[in-house]
């Protein structure tokens, strides 16, 4: 017979040997050169943080374990099997996709994917950040009363401050400033101001007593606060006779 390789139509163990070699090696090579996208969230101890198994059990057992070469799933030793294999794009498994929607323990509360350390490489997220601060439109009104009045007689103003919905609480507490102003020729002159405080019902008035005849102004104005409301200024005119 010499050094026939067949006996009795059987392979013998030299080529059973070189066959597992060259099966080993491809599948190393595969395994090597698979995209590296499809580990970026799988560490090579990942499913073997909760799949724990050990030569000879049932696991290994499977028909679909066992029909594979070792090298398949062990391609850096027997001692540290390279579980992220199962999880490429070409695995027997399906991909990390596959693999999280076929069973509900992958994906369930307490050991839930995304918040399981180790697995898809989580750490704690970082807080979330605050929601922006709304900033309220100021709206002012002002009402003159009377808006013609004798001279040494009073003027009142009363005004409310809210946004376009009505009074609002962020202003509540702002500061008015008033300015009452005569016109001489082309130029408005200053004739006497004051700082009111805005109600809880957005409301604030101011009495004046005039001195003087002539075209008057009273303007009213409200400065930024940041992150709260924004400036407002309304003017309107009166005559004192």
């Amino acid at each position: 017979m010499g050094n026939a390789e067949t006996l009795h139509g059987r392979l013998t163990p030299a080529v059973v040997v070189a066959v597992l070699l060259v099966l080993a090696a491809v599948v190393t090579l595969g395994v090597l050169a698979r995209p590296a996208a499809a580990l970026d969230n799988w560490s090579s101890t990942t499913c073997g943080t909760c799949h724990n198994y050990s030569s000879g059990d049932a696991f290994h057992s499977k028909a679909t374990h066992s029909g594979l070469g070792c090298a398949t799933c062990h391609s850096t030793g027997y001692s540290t099997p390279d579980t992220s294999a199962c999880a490429t794009a070409t695995g027997c498994h399906g991909g990390e996709t596959a693999i999280l929607a076929a069973n509900a323990s992958h994906t369930a509360a307490p050991q839930s994917c995304g918040t399981t350390n180790n697995c898809h490489g989580y750490t704690s997220p970082s807080p979330s950040p605050s929601p922006s601060a709304t900033v309220a439109t100021t709206k002012l009104t002002v009402k003159v009363s009377p808006t013609t009045v004798k001279v040494r007689k009073s003027v009142k103003f009363s005004g409310i401050a809210g946004d376009a919905s009505g009074p609002i609480a962020a202003l509540t507490g702002a500061k008015v400033s008033l300015k009452v102003e005569r016109k001489v020729g082309a130029k408005w002159v200053k004739m006497k101001t004051s700082t009111k405080v805005v109600s809880s019902t957005g409301k604030f008035s101011w009495s004046y007593k005039t001195v003087k005849k002539g075209t008057h102004r009273i303007s009213a104005s409200i400065a930024k606060k940041a992150n709260v409301y924004t400036a407002k200024k309304l003017m309107k005119t009166f005559k004192v006779k």
